[in-house]
């Protein structure tokens, strides 16, 4: 996913607007080649006025970026709102649950300083949405704490692929401080915070939320053919949880 700037597309309306090239970096190529094209035409023949009229054109686009709502803009450019939930890239990110109980029960124990207790919460969180982006940037401060810096750089990759989108907090929080001086996370500003690390082969072996995520997809399957009545499948899938 490459994450658009609000304040970059602005800019490059203002300045080169009259080319259209705000809008090849916002991937309107339609509507930059449209632009170009113009500017070509009246450029030849010598139409002032045309290209004095895209001069202005483009700068209102500019004004219109600087003074549009950063949640705006990411809904306009970065994704966009279904009705069953988000599309950020190619990505269609289902709507949370209303109630997840491992967020709250996961941020008073990482209140507490329980940090592996609240990352074993946070990942059961997931099970529920495993695109909830804020449950990932939880875990990658989690991560970062307990100084595994491949499971944080991975969950952090995660959360701004699914939306998270506070790049500052990013850049300065403390408890990303173990991951921020790490080679890893240096390769993933110069990705655009758009490249999560992978995590390896033993260390995904490791982890229990790919485990759990296959159990509640068997308990799924068997709900749908009629093996596991409604009651019995939530209290197969509660056993799991706990």
């Amino acid at each position: 996913m490459n994450v658009k700037k609000k304040n970059i597309a602005a800019v490059l309306a203002i300045i080169l607007g009259i080319f259209g090239i705000h809008k090849f970096y916002l991937d309107k190529f339609s509507a930059g080649i449209i632009r170009l094209v113009l500017y070509t035409l009246f450029f030849v023949n010598g139409f002032t006025f045309g290209t004095k009229v895209l001069f202005w054109v483009g700068l209102i686009e500019g004004l219109m970026l600087l003074t549009m709502s950063q949640e705006q803009f990411d809904k306009q450019y970065n994704g966009s709102d279904t009705s069953k939930g988000k599309v950020w890239g190619n990505k269609k990110v289902p709507e949370p649950p209303k109630n997840n109980p491992y967020i709250k029960s996961g941020n008073e124990k990482y209140k507490q300083f329980d940090y592996p207790g609240a990352i074993e919460d946070y990942t059961k969180g997931l099970v529920l949405n495993p695109y909830d982006n804020v449950l990932h940037f939880n875990l990658a401060c989690g991560y970062s704490l307990m100084e595994d810096a491949e499971k944080s750089i991975y969950h952090l990759g995660k959360a701004v692929e699914y939306g998270y989108r506070d790049i500052e907090n990013i850049k300065s929080k403390d408890d990303l401080a173990f991951l921020r001086v790490q080679p890893s996370f240096d390769t993933f500003l110069n990705n655009n915070f758009s490249t999560p690390v992978p995590l390896t082969k033993t260390q995904n072996e490791e982890n229990e939320l790919p485990d759990l995520l296959g159990q509640i997809k068997i308990l799924n399957q068997k709900r749908e053919k009629g093996e596991l009545t409604d009651d019995e499948y939530f209290n197969e899938r509660k056993k799991l949880l706990d």
